[in-house]
C-alpha cells in the first residue's frame, strides 16, 4: 500500500468527507468512513487486496468499492449468526449484484478465525493492503483473528477496526498491538457514533508501542476478569443454575435475563438456546421463540424437541406445511418422544386427514407401547370421531399403565358417560373443545347437548363462536337469532347477533335487531349507541354512503339528547358502551368528518367524566428535572400496523433529553412488544385494564402523553377522552381527527397533508419533516423462492396487486379495474382480504362487458411471509383512492414493487404519494382517476418501465426507512410545548 499517499490525503479523506457523495452509507459519520475505505483502497498496489470482515453494513462495503473495479476484495461474514441466515446471505449477494460487484468480491460465509486459517491453505500471491473488521467484539475472536492473519498483510498495510464497542474488544486490539511492533495507531477517534481505531501496518517497523501508552490502555477490570475465567466459568454454571430454577418458579423475565447473561459467554451453547426458545413459547412470544430455537438447531441440529417445539409454534403461525415438517423431524430425532406424535397427528386431524392421522398414532404406539400419554391422547382422537367405545379401549390402556392418573381417569368417564347420553358429558366435551380454541370439534358435542336438553344463552353463544371461528358464518347467524328470540332479553346474545350481522354486511338486519334490544333493554346504553350509530363497514353503492353519513349525523344529534349520566347506573351502563364500541368506519366514507367527531369527541368526553371527575381537571405542567417525561399508551404495541413505526421514535430517542414510559392496554406480546420494552425507561402492562393503566399515567406526573393510535381501539379512546398529562398528542396511527377535547395536538407529516390541513383537524396540528415517522426498515423480505403456480396464479399474467382491506374499496371506484382490463387483456387483479368485493365487481365488470371472474383472482394469505413473497411476485401494486395504504405501501416499497397511486382530498388518502415523493419517484403518482387509469395501463404494458422502476425503488428504498429528521423535530416540538406550557402555568 501507498501509505504515504494515504497519509497525506487523510485530512480530506476524514475530517472534511465528501457526505453528499457518500450520503448511501446512512449517517454522516459511517459518510467519513466510507470515504476513508474508499481513498484506503484507492492506494493499494496492483497485487493487494482489500478484506472486510465482520458485521459491517454491505452499503459500506459498496462504498468503499466505489469507482474501484480492479480491487480483489475478500468479504468475511459469519451469516449462521444472522437470523434467516439464509434469506440475509441472498439479500447480501443480491446487492453485490445490483452493484456489479460479484465478480470482485469473493464471499467467505465463516468466522474471522476460520478465514484466517483456511487462508493458509490458498495459494495466492496477493497480499492484503486493508484490512477492516466492523461490530466484531469477543476477544478471542479479535486477538487470535489478528494473529492469525498479520501473515497475509502486505509490506505496509492499514488495519481499520470499526464498532469495536466492547471494552473486552478494545483490550483485545491494545494487546494485539503490544505484541506486534508492525503496527502504529494511525487514528483513534471514539467519540464518534461508530468507534474507529486506525492501525499502520508496517513490517519495517521496530519500535513497539510506548510503555506509558500501553498501561494507559490497560483495562483493569478486563484484564482482572480475563485473570479470573476459572472463577467466571464456575460462575455461570450457578447462573445457570439460577436461570433454571427461575424458569421453573415461573418467574419468566428474571429468568430471561440470566439465559440471556449466559450466552454472552457461551454463545454456541444449544442448550440455553433451547431454554430460551421454550420460555418464549410459554409467555407467548411465538416470534422470537421462533428465532431462537433455529439459533439453537444451527449448533446441535440434532435436537429433536426443539423441532417439535417449532411444530407448534408453526401450528400457532398457520404455516401448517412447516408444522407438518416439524413434527416429522422431531420423530425422526427423538421417536421416544409422544408428543411430537400427537402433534402430528392432530394436524392430519384438523386437515380432515383421518387416516394418516391414525398411523401416525399407531406408529407412535408401536414405538412407545408403554407411553400413557400417548394412549391417552389415542383416546381423545377416538372421542373426536365420536367413536366412543374406541376412545373408552384407548382410556383403559391408558390407565392401566398410569392408574393414579386423575387426569386420564376423568377422561374414562367422561367416555362412558357419553356412552350413556349424559347431557352434562357432552356440554363438559364441547366446552373443553371450546376452551382449547378447537372450534370445529365443539360444535357437534354443542348440537347433541341441545338435543338432549334446554340450552342457556351461554350455551347458544359458545355455540355460535365456535361456528363463526370455523367459518360457519350463515349457521352463526341463524342460531343467534334462535337464540334472540328465546332470550330477547340476554344483552350478550343480542349483542353478538349485531357484531355478526354487520360483519356479513347485513345492515338494516343489524339495525333492526339492535332496535329491538334496546326495547327489550331500555337500561342498556350499548343498543342506544349502536340503534343510533352503526356504521356500515362496506357500501355495495355511492347513495347508500350518504344514506348511512346523513343516518349516523341524525342518530347521534338524538343520542346525545337521550344521553342521561345522573344515577350511577346510568353512568356505569354508557361507561360499558364505550368498552365496545368506536366510531372507526366512519372515516371511511371520504368526507370531512371533524364537526361529527367533535360532537361524539365531547359526548364521549362527557361519559368518561362522569365516571372518573378525577381524571378530567386540567394539569399544570410538572417542573422539569433532568428530563421530560414522555408517555406512550396503546393497546397495539405489538406486531401491528397501527403502531409498528413508533418504534423508530422511540430507538432514536435522545436519552439525555426524554425519560420514555409505555404503556401496553392490550394481550398479545411477542418480540415487537419487547422491542417497546427495550426503548423504555418504564414499561407497563395493564391488559384491558382502564382503572389501572389511568392511575399509573397520573402517578408518573408525565409532561406529555402521546397516542399512537386513537379510534381503533375502544379501550384506548376511553383513556384518550381523559385528562391524564398536561399536553396530549395523538399520532397517525390512524389517520383521522379525533374530536375530544382531551387531545390537544395532532402529529402529522410534512408530505401527507394537503394545504388546507388544519381544516381536518379539531387539534392542533403539527407537520413533521418528510412521512412524520422513523419507520423501521422491514428486515423479513423473503428470498424469491417461490413461484406464482405456488399460489395458483397464471405465470404469464400482468398481475396488479390489490391487498386493501374491503372497507377500503368505495363503490364509485370499481369502475377502474374493468377500464384497465379492457386495455391490457392480461391483466388479473389480486385480491387478498375475503371475497365480500365480488359483487360490486362483478357489477361494474359487466358494465363494461366483462366478466370479472376472467380477471379477478382472491387469496387468503394468513402467513406474512408469503404475503411478502407476492409482493415480489407481482408486478404493480395498487393504492386505493380517498383511503391509501400505509404499511403495505411501505412493504411493497421495500419489495421493489412499483406502486399506482392518487393522492386524495385528506391526509389519510395520501400515504403512498408521501412515501414515493420521499425517494423521488413521481411518475406513478396521478393527479386524478383518469390519470389513474392511465399509469397503471402503461405498466401492463411497458415491461421494462416496471424493471426500472423497480431499479429505481432498489436504489432509493432505503431514504424512506430510519429517517431520523421526524424524531429531531418531535422532540424539538416536544420541548417548546413544554416550554410553553409551563409559562402559562
Amino acid at each position: 500500500m501507498d501509505e504515504q499517499r494515504f497519509i497525506s490525503q487523510l485530512e480530506s479523506f476524514y475530517r472534511t468527507p465528501d457526505v453528499e457523495k457518500f450520503q448511501q452509507v446512512g449517517d454522516r459519520a459511517y459518510a467519513r468512513i466510507g470515504q476513508l475505505l474508499n481513498g484506503a483502497v484507492g492506494c493499494l498496489e496492483a497485487d493487494e487486496i482489500f478484506c472486510e470482515v465482520g458485521q459491517g453494513s454491505p452499503k459500506l462495503l459498496g462504498e468503499a468499492l466505489r469507482d474501484r473495479p480492479d480491487c480483489f476484495t475478500y468479504s468475511v461474514h459469519d451469516f449462521s449468526t444472522i437470523p434467516d441466515s439464509e434469506s440475509e446471505l441472498t439479500r447480501f449477494l443480491e446487492f453485490l449484484a445490483n452493484l456489479n460487484l460479484e465478480e470482485q468480491v469473493y464471499v467467505c460465509d465463516q468466522s474471522f478465525i476460520d478465514f484466517a486459517l483456511e487462508l493458509r491453505e490458498v495459494e495466492s500471491e496477493g497480499r492484503i493492503g486493508v484490512l477492516c473488521l466492523s461490530g466484531v467484539n469477543d476477544y478471542r475472536s479479535l486477538l487470535m483473528g489478528l494473529l492469525l492473519i498479520r501473515q497475509f498483510l502486505a509490506e505496509r498495510a492499514l488495519i481499520v477496526l470499526l464498532d469495536v464497542d466492547s471494552e473486552v474488544g478494545q483490550q483485545a486490539c491494545w494487546d494485539f498491538m503490544a505484541t506486534c511492533p508492525e503496527g502504529q495507531v494511525l487514528l483513534e477517534n471514539m467519540g464518534l457514533n461508530h468507534n474507529l481505531l486506525m492501525i499502520s501496518w508496517n513490517q519495517q517497523c521496530e519500535e513497539s508501542l510506548k510503555l506509558f501508552d500501553l498501561q494507559d490502555k490497560q483495562n483493569e477490570q478486563v484484564i482482572r476478569d480475563l485473570k479470573n475465567f476459572t472463577q467466571i466459568y464456575q460462575q455461570l454454571e450457578q447462573i445457570y443454575q439460577q436461570a433454571l430454577m427461575l424458569h421453573q418458579q415461573g418467574q419468566f423475565e428474571a429468568a430471561e435475563e440470566r439465559y440471556k447473561e449466559l450466552l454472552i459467554w457461551r454463545p454456541n451453547d444449544a442448550t440455553i438456546w433451547s431454554n430460551l426458545g421454550f420460555l418464549y413459547y410459554q409467555i407467548g412470544d411465538y416470534r422470537e421463540a421462533l428465532l431462537t430455537f433455529w439459533k439453537g438447531l444451527q449448533i446441535d441440529e440434532l435436537n429433536g424437541v426443539s423441532y417439535y417445539y417449532l411444530g407448534l409454534i408453526y401450528e400457532h403461525f398457520k404455516q401448517f406445511d412447516q408444522a407438518i415438517a416439524a413434527f416429522q423431524k422431531s420423530i425422526e430425532l427423538t421417536p421416544d418422544l409422544s408428543l411430537a406424535f400427537v402433534g402430528l397427528a392432530q394436524r392430519y386431524l384438523r386437515e380432515g386427514k383421518t387416516q394418516e392421522a391414525l398411523s401416525v398414532y399407531e406408529d407412535g404406539i408401536e414405538k412407545n407401547s408403554d407411553d400413557a400419554k400417548l394412549y391417552h391422547h389415542f383416546g381423545h382422537f377416538w372421542l373426536e370421531l365420536d367413536q366412543i367405545n374406541s376412545a373408552i379401549q384407548a382410556y383403559e390402556t391408558a390407565l392401566s399403565l398410569e392408574p393414579n392418573s386423575a387426569e386420564i381417569r376423568e377422561s374414562l368417564e367422561l367416555a362412558i358417560a357419553l356412552n350413556n347420553q349424559s347431557p352434562d358429558a357432552y356440554l363438559t366435551l364441547a366446552r373443553r373443545y371450546y376452551q382449547q380454541q378447537r372450534y370445529s370439534s365443539a360444535i357437534a358435542p354443542y348440537q347433541h347437548y341441545l338435543s338432549l336438553a334446554e340450552g342457556s344463552p351461554e350455551i347458544y353463544y359458545e355455540l355460535s363462536e365456535s361456528f363463526a371461528y370455523a367459518h360457519q358464518g350463515e349457521r352463526a347467524i341463524a342460531l343467534l337469532k334462535t337464540a334472540a328470540q328465546k332470550f330477547p332479553k340476554d344483552a350478550q346474545i343480542q349483542f353478538s347477533l349485531i357484531l355478526k350481522l354487520l360483519r356479513n354486511g347485513e345492515i338494516p338486519q343489524a339495525i333492526i335487531i339492535a332496535e329491538n334490544a334496546s326495547t327489550h333493554l331500555p337500561e342498556a346504553y350499548t343498543f342506544k349507541q349502536l340503534k343510533y350509530l352503526i356504521i356500515p363497514p362496506f357500501y355495495n353503492t355511492l347513495e347508500e354512503i350518504d344514506l348511512y353519513r346523513q343516518r349516523f349525523l341524525t342518530g347521534l344529534d338524538r343520542l346525545i339528547a337521550e344521553t342521561r349520566l345522573e344515577t350511577p347506573q346510568q353512568q356505569q351502563s354508557a361507561l360499558e358502551a364505550t368498552q365496545r364500541f368506536t366510531n372507526f368506519y366512519l372515516g371511511y366514507q371520504a368526507y370531512n368528518i371533524i364537526e361529527p367527531q367533535k360532537r361524539y369527541g365531547q359526548l364521549l368526553h362527557r361519559i368518561l367524566a362522569a365516571n372518573f371527575p378525577q381524571w378530567t381537571v386540567p394539569l399544570e405542567m410538572p417542573v422539569v428535572g433532568d428530563k421530560i417525561r414522555i408517555g406512550y399508551v396503546s393497546h397495539y404495541l405489538h406486531a401491528y400496523s397501527g403502531t409498528l413505526w413508533l418504534t423508530g421514535w422511540l430507538k432514536y430517542c435522545d436519552r439525555a433529553e426524554f425519560s420514555i414510559h409505555c404503556y401496553y392496554t392490550g394481550n398479545a406480546p411477542d418480540s415487537i412488544t419487547q422491542e417497546f420494552r427495550s426503548y423504555s425507561d418504564k414499561f407497563y402492562h395493564f391488559p384491558h385494564n382502564l382503572s389501572a393503566t389511568c392511575q399509573q399515567i397520573r402517578n408518573d406526573n408525565l409532561h406529555i402523553l402521546v397516542f399512537p393510535e386513537v379510534g381503533m381501539d375502544p379501550q384506548t379512546m376511553q383513556i384518550a377522552a381523559l385528562r391524564l398529562a398536561p399536553i396530549q398528542c395523538v399520532a397517525w396511527g390512524h389517520p383521522v381527527t379525533t374530536g375530544l377535547p382531551t387531545i390537544d395536538y395532532f402529529l402529522s407529516s410534512q408530505l401527507m397533508e394537503p394545504k388546507n390541513a388544519q381544516d381536518h383537524y379539531s387539534e392542533t396540528l403539527i407537520q413533521l419533516p418528510n412521512i412524520g415517522v422513523s419507520y423501521p426498515k422491514p428486515q423479513d423480505i423473503p428470498a424469491l423462492t417461490k413461484t406464482r403456480s405456488h399460489f395458483d396464479l397464471p405465470e404469464d399474467a400482468v398481475l396488479y396487486f390489490c391487498c386493501q382491506a374491503p372497507y377500503k374499496y368505495l363503490p364509485q371506484y370499481d369502475r377502474i379495474f374493468p377500464q384497465i382490463a379492457l386495455k391490457v387483456p392480461q391483466a388479473k387483479f389480486l385480491f387478498l382480504r375475503g371475497t365480500q368485493l365480488k359483487p360490486r365487481l362483478a357489477k361494474a365488470f359487466a358494465e363494461f362487458g366483462l366478466n370479472s371472474e376472467d380477471y379477478c383472482l382472491h387469496r387468503q394469505i394468513p402467513d406474512r411471509s408469503d404475503y411478502l413473497m407476492l409482493n415480489l411476485l407481482c408486478d404493480i401494486f395498487l393504492d386505493t383512492l380517498t383511503w391509501s395504504g400505509g404499511n403495505t405501501s411501505l412493504e411493497a416499497i421495500a419489495c421493489n414493487l412499483p406502486i399506482v397511486t392518487c393522492p386524495g382530498e385528506f391526509m389519510r388518502g395520501r400515504h403512498a404519494d408521501s412515501f414515493l415523493k420521499m425517494i423521488d419517484i413521481t411518475d406513478t403518482i396521478a393527479q386524478n382517476e383518469a390519470e389513474y387509469i392511465e399509469i397503471a395501463v402503461r405498466l401492463g404494458l411497458d415491461p421494462q418501465w416496471r424493471q426500472d422502476l423497480r431499479e429505481h425503488l432498489k436504489q432509493n428504498h432505503d431514504l424512506l426507512f430510519e429517517d431520523r429528521a421526524c424524531v429531531t423535530a418531535l422532540e424539538s416540538f416536544f420541548q417548546q410545548a413544554v416550554q410553553q406550557k409551563t409559562a402559562s402555568n
